[in-house]
């Protein structure tokens, strides 16, 4: 993690122009294709919510611009961020479950399933303190959207990246994922977002052309 010294930053005056805005978020919301990947983890018994989380947070992690967090005036660049999901408990309620990124696949993906297991008994709905590097996940695997909102305290307003993802369905023969991303406009650009998008298709296809 290294702090940007904003004044020579390249995003100095876009950073400015935003910072001080009551609700400085964007929002992009789009359709993934996934039907080779869907194909292939049903071919191979792979779960699809901890193999999906890795082909986004791989992506997300090679972009810079999803990386940048402020702190109060300050704007630190970390190495690596790390999502922060939704699960639901025994009593159907939503909790929080954090699991550390870590670029091997079956390592990420058996953490994945511990914590997942350990959130469903538990009941955390607080964000973990001192950390920045997080982003906010969230899957509604029982419907397909078009976009989604998100409740955001404008009064402490923050610049975690949110992401929703939903019901897969098919259309015209392939099968698409909604998808919706909110990010810091003063951090990130929709041109960030599109690459966004793209490195996810592209993970995609390497992880099911993967030896």
């Amino acid at each position: 993690m290294k702090k940007i010294d904003i004044d020579s930053w390249k995003r100095k005056k876009h950073y400015n122009f935003y910072k001080d805005y009551d609700f400085p978020l964007f929002s992009i919301s789009a359709n993934l294709e996934v039907t080779d990947l869907i194909g292939h983890i049903k071919n191979q018994g792979i779960a699809f919510f901890p193999t999906f989380l890795y082909l986004m947070m791989k992506a997300m992690n090679s972009i810079e611009e999803f990386r940048y967090r402020i702190r109060g005036d300050e704007v630190v660049l970390h190495d690596s961020v790390t999502p922060s999901y939704t699960v639901l408990n025994e009593d159907e309620l939503y909790v929080f479950s954090t699991t550390d990124y870590v670029s091997d696949y079956q390592t990420f993906i058996d953490n994945v399933k511990r914590d997942i297991e350990e959130s469903k008994h538990g009941d955390r709905l607080e964000d973990i303190p001192g950390r920045d590097d997080l982003v906010f996940v969230s899957s509604l695997p029982w419907i397909s959207f078009t976009h989604t909102t998100h409740p955001i305290d404008t009064k402490h307003p923050d610049s975690f990246p949110r992401v929703t993802f939903g019901k897969y369905y098919e259309e015209n023969g392939k099968i698409l994922l909604p998808f919706c991303i909110y990010v810091h406009h003063g951090l990130c650009d929709g041109l960030h977002v599109a690459r966004f998008f793209e490195e996810i298709q592209k993970n995609i296809g390497e992880f099911i052309n993967r030896k």
